[in-house]
């Protein structure tokens, strides 16, 4: 079988990880995927494939094998002339690569893939939703015409995934597509081995002893990483660190100046999932998420997990795994009384360590790639 799986661009971010994991699962099955990205912008950071085990290829150049392509015409944001090019490169790759399956992703790659597929093709169209921009995002106006655009989309597509339950929940109200159109596939979540302890303090230069919680993200308004520095605040005993960048960074540490080195800012890092060992909490403070591989990371960590009761978070929190889900209504307050529960319980912590490690596997990359075997398969039927 030969997979097309097309990326906006190789940002560090869910997506991304997800995609680098399923081209090696996949590998391992004999599956070849052409995982086909664009570029990153200045302001963002880059994961880039080749640097995770996936050869750079050129297929116009090449003979028709798997690895990774840098479409450089793709990238986010709506520009005319560059998306028209992007489409008709798109198209090109297509229809000389030759794929079973093309298995789009995110937005503006999932609305160009789609399209460059040709209409009768035999080509089979899946793609999947890490979350989504049609709310909270824009105002009103935009939010309802990406509405109708994604509804028209989802017409073209011969299956479509969620990566959680309450993302499918929240697509079929926005009326999508009905429910039965989705499948829910979680993410492949490649995890690290942690360090020890005290090893992942001394790397991220935190005291040996002592509470210390993170939070990791992009810096953007829909994280509210603000909320996470009103807990570090709200708690004086509390060193924070915030893992990750953003258009934010400044107001953010503007914020935190009264903190002192008590709330850090330490930028993106390629190795969050070994150093999360570090922290006695982690905090999910966004409005919404598809599902927060953080969460999957700390779990493996055998760090404890808390996080608003929003869509994503509370998939990943009381479905999938185990963590603290406080409401919104609460606040940074309800996050702080959170943290201060698990380090005067010790048998509620070890409890929901447990439950986490417990729920590791069900992310396990060769299984969520055995799963869109069997999606794909069930297609060509």
């Amino acid at each position: 079988m030969r997979v097309m799986r097309i990326l906006t661009r190789p940002n560090v971010g869910g997506p991304t990880a997800q995609a680098i994991a399923l081209w090696h699962a996949h590998a391992r099955r004999s599956v070849t995927t052409l995982l086909v990205t664009g570029r990153c912008g200045r302001d963002e950071a880059a994961m880039l494939p080749s640097a995770h085990g996936v050869p750079r290829v050129d297929p116009f150049a090449e003979p028709a094998t798997g690895g990774w392509f840098e479409l450089s015409e793709l990238s986010r944001g709506i520009a005319p002339w560059r998306d028209w090019r992007s489409f008709r490169r798109l198209r090109d790759l297509i229809g000389r690569w030759q794929p079973d399956v093309v298995h789009t992703h995110t937005s503006k790659a999932g609305a160009l893939g789609r399209l460059a597929v040709p209409a009768r093709s035999r080509v089979r169209l899946v793609h999947t939703f890490h979350g989504h921009v049609l709310a909270d995002y824009y105002g009103p106006v935009r939010s309802f015409l990406l509405r109708r655009v994604e509804r028209w989309l989802a017409r073209r597509a011969d299956a479509l995934i969620g990566v959680s339950p309450s993302c499918v929940d929240e697509l079929v109200a926005f009326g999508i597509a009905p429910r039965e159109r989705f499948s829910v596939i979680v993410p492949a979540v490649a995890t690290s081995v942690p360090l020890a302890r005290e090893v992942a303090r001394q790397r991220l230069g935190l005291p040996a002893n002592g509470v210390c919680i993170a939070t990791v993200g992009r810096l953007v308004p829909i994280k509210r990483i603000d909320h996470f520095v009103a807990v570090v605040a709200a708690l004086p005993e509390v060193t924070g660190v915030v893992i990750g960048d953003g258009p934010l960074r400044a107001p953010l540490i503007a914020q935190a100046a009264t903190l002192g080195d008590r709330c850090r800012f330490v930028g993106v890092r390629d190795d969050v999932g070994a150093v999360l060992s570090a922290f006695d909490a982690v905090l999910l403070t966004g409005r919404r998420e598809g599902l927060p591989l953080v969460a999957v990371e700390a779990f493996a960590a055998g760090v404890p997990v808390v996080g608003y009761d929003v869509p994503g978070v509370r998939d990943a929190l009381a479905t999938l795994g185990s963590g603290i889900l406080v409401s919104e209504r609460g606040g940074p307050a309800s996050l702080a009384e959170a943290v201060s529960t698990l380090r005067t319980r010790p048998e509620e912590r070890r409890r929901l360590v447990a439950g986490g490690q417990a729920a590791v596997d069900r992310f396990a990359p060769d299984d969520i790639a055995g799963h869109l075997c069997c999606l794909y398969a069930s297609l060509w039927r």
